[in-house]
C-alpha cells in the first residue's frame, strides 16, 4: 500500500470530507484513512507512506477549495 500523507488540515477544514492520507494507485489518489493502513498491516502488507509532492498539494489546495466553496 502507498500513501500519501497531505497533512492534518484538509481533514479539518473540508469538515472530515477530505483525509490527510490518500492512496497511491497508478498515479491517482484516493481518500484512505489510518484504518485502512491498520487493517493491511494486519493483513501482511507492506504500507509506505511519504510526504506529498508539491504537484499533489496544490490539488488538495485546490480540492479543499471545491469542498469549501460547494
Amino acid at each position: 500500500m502507498n500513501l500519501v500523507f497531505i497533512g492534518n488540515k484538509f481533514y479539518r477544514e473540508s469538515s472530515t470530507m477530505m483525509s490527510s492520507i490518500y492512496q497511491e494507485v497508478d498515479g491517482k489518489l484516493y481518500r484512505s484513512d489510518f484504518g485502512f493502513m491498520e487493517r493491511a498491516l494486519e493483513n501482511g502488507e507492506e504500507v509506505h507512506i511519504r510526504p506529498a509532492t508539491e504537484a499533489e498539494m496544490a490539488w488538495a489546495e485546490k480540492k479543499l477549495e471545491e469542498w469549501k466553496s460547494a
